[in-house]
């Protein structure tokens, strides 16, 4: 079974892991490779002060996502790659105000006191997506920590049409899902292959393959990255 998956993956142009290939994916700064605490800002940047602050709590910083982060520092809910990947790990979104207490302590603490709690942006968020009873931050970390990877054992595919996609493989594989750079023809419609694209269709082939499978709205796994629910009929292309 695990040679025909593998078989499977090639046909495809997946990786077996996850993991987007590599031709895909800019080449990003190393991210430290110990399994102590790993941080990593979006949105801001460490003062020289703070990142000390951090180097005597035991921290290494990162420049970038990677799977080894443990904690992501924000001071306001942004749609970047790093706070979608880090919702999609369940890893806690925290303000600076968790460096000054964990300093006041000489060690990490407790994140949940200090998890990002956006209460404008969020509430912008759902409005222009429409999610009735809003949107919270802390509540999509928790749902990711509950219910686990949300694209395991999905593959994902993106039309030509998707021209900014650029974090789209990071989402993916953070996310536990399998990102596909050819048409998986052989199974497209399976309920474990989900095929995006954007609204304007880029060419014939793509149109003709849109008419025939479920194809659905790019903004569908940008908006799952953030909430941790996968809103298919929302966003169906017809």
């Amino acid at each position: 079974q695990q040679q025909q998956q593998q078989q499977q993956a090639r046909r495809d142009g997946s990786t077996s892991s996850g993991e987007p290939p590599a031709e895909l994916v800019e080449a990003r700064p190393d991210v430290p490779a110990s399994g102590g605490p790993v941080f990593v800002a979006t949105g801001l940047e460490l003062t020289n002060r703070q990142r000390r602050i951090v180097a005597d709590l035991g921290v290494q910083i990162a420049s970038d996502w990677g799977l080894q982060v443990t904690h992501l520092v924000a001071d306001t809910f942004r749609r970047t790659t790093k706070m979608m990947c880090a919702i999609c790990q369940g890893t806690p979104v925290v303000t600076l105000e968790y460096i000054a207490a964990s300093r006041n302590v000489g060690r990490l603490i407790d994140e949940r006191p200090f998890i990002l709690k956006d209460e404008v942006c969020e509430a912008a968020f759902a409005r222009k997506r429409g999610i009735s009873g809003g949107y919270s931050l802390l509540e999509a970390l928790d749902r990711a920590r509950s219910q686990g990877p949300l694209l395991r054992g999905i593959s994902v595919y993106c039309f030509p049409s998707v021209a900014e996609k650029r974090e789209l493989p990071h989402l993916v594989a953070a996310a536990g899902g399998i990102w596909l750079t050819r048409f998986p023809a052989e199974r497209a419609d399976d309920a474990s292959v989900l095929l995006l694209a954007e609204r304007t269709v880029s060419g014939e082939k793509e149109q003709q393959r849109r008419k025939a499978h479920r194809v659905y709205d790019v903004e569908l796994l940008r908006e799952a990255a953030c909430t941790q629910v996968i809103r298919r009929s929302s966003y169906r292309l017809r």
